[in-house]
């Protein structure tokens, strides 16, 4: 019996340890001929170590390699600096070249080629618009760039695994999320880190952008400023998402059913656990509206360790929201840590936000409505229509994962 959900890597799908990973990689110039004691160095080193890419550069040679953690990539570039000395031209580190970009821009809609279309812009032009907005306010929507326009907004009190960070060290990461959150939508998702001395001083400034977004997404934000922010919000204020609920929990829930199915086991007669439930938002509410009926949640603060491998015989799964050091190997183990989801690209071994996120997001835009439990359970039924026979979940770049879960969750909100 594994100790893991079939096909789901090490850590929640990250995949073999030694495998190079581009998030440690550097690029070089080098002369034409220092290939050879480039491999010199490849071959020597203490972890795995790839060449990427290989280019003609005006000096000679533009070299990208991708080493498997943070002490290989540390030993490359001093061996490196070694062997070639003067013969290496210029290092650069693409993680901090990505980063240095801002990862988005904005573009202009309006034309401002002539007179006449910076006339359109001006305060003559603009106090027209607004005085109609001010006598129609419903009309918002119809002139101005709202509808399309996200907050994707963080309180840095859940960076992936750091400790509670300064709003803006929690830049790169809210960067990242909006980039993806763009590419699968095609919304302008604006990255807004707040430096908010806690949750309610965060649902304030969330109250005070609402106006100028057709919806509000909360990321890398520890679920109990979301839970707080959430129980404050007026049920009329602007849709307002987060990564955790509309995101991990249905994704993880998705997963659970598809290995269930997998299995032959019908979820009214399987037996699932939750390690450290308060993690997953509502996930163990999700799972008990998708038909769990025998479910537990192990809090394993409260009772240790032990307790869990003896009930670990009766299970038939065990979501693991904490990150075992040594989960039981009686039962099948979905790990689904939030602060390490698995990389994009194996995130078919194991649930990421963006497997929902998107769709949901796209669906309270759609609709100018909150998601609500129905919403989230038909997005849970798109992802298991998804997913292929003996798989866990569809890839997240699938081209039709974004729009069905739209679909569907439109659909349940609309017949609430």
């Amino acid at each position: 019996m594994t100790g893991r959900v079939p096909g789901q890597g090490e850590a929640g799908g990250s995949g073999p340890a030694t495998a190079a990973n581009p998030a440690y990689s550097v690029t070089i110039r080098v002369p034409r001929g220092a290939r050879a004691d480039i491999d010199a160095v490849i071959a020597a080193g203490p972890g795995t170590i790839t060449c990427y890419a290989d280019e003609p550069d005006p000096a000679g040679r533009r070299i990208t390699l991708d080493a498997d953690s943070g002490p290989t990539l540390t030993w490359l570039l001093s061996a490196l600096r070694n062997r070639l000395g003067a013969d290496l031209l210029q290092t650069e580190d693409p993680v901090f070249v990505v980063a240095s970009t801002g990862k988005l821009t904005q573009s202009l809609c309006a034309s401002v080629t002539t007179g006449h279309d910076l006339a359109l812009l001006d305060a003559d032009a603009d106090r027209r618009v607004i005085r109609h907005l001010a006598t129609h306010p419903t009309h918002t929507d119809l002139f101005t760039g709202r509808p399309r326009r996200v907050a994707l907004l963080s309180d840095a009190s859940a960076v992936l695994d750091f400790e509670p960070l300064a709003a803006e060290a929690a830049l790169p990461a809210v960067e990242s999320q909006a980039v993806h959150l763009h590419r699968a939508t095609g919304l302008d998702v604006i990255p807004m880190p707040i430096a908010a001395r806690d949750a309610a001083d965060l649902g304030r400034a969330i109250g005070m952008l609402a106006p100028g977004f057709a919806a509000t997404v909360l990321v890398h934000t520890h679920v109990s400023h979301i839970d707080a922010v959430r129980a404050a919000q007026r049920p009329s204020a602007t849709p307002l998402l987060d990564t955790v609920n509309d995101g991990l929990a249905v994704a993880a829930t998705a997963a659970v059913l598809t290995h269930l199915r997998g299995r032959g086991l019908r979820p009214q007669s399987a037996r699932v656990a939750v390690v450290d439930p308060a993690r997953g938002g509502d996930l163990a509410g999700l799972l008990l509206a998708a038909g769990i009926r025998d479910l537990t949640l192990y809090d394993p603060l409260a009772y240790g360790i032990q307790p869990l491998h003896r009930l670990a015989a009766h299970l038939d799964l065990l979501v693991d929201l904490i990150g075992l050091a040594s989960p039981p190997e009686q039962v099948p183990v979905l790990r689904t840590r939030p602060e390490t989801p698995p990389p994009l690209a194996s995130a078919t071994s194991g649930p990421r936000p963006l497997h929902a996120l998107p769709g949901l997001l796209r669906a309270a835009v759609r609709t100018h409505r909150p998601i609500n439990a129905q919403a989230r359970l038909a997005a849970v039924q798109a992802l298991v229509d998804l997913t292929p026979p003996g798989g866990l979940l569809p890839p997240v770049d699938h081209p039709r994962l974004t729009p069905a879960v739209a679909d569907a969750a439109a659909r349940a909100l609309a017949a609430d």
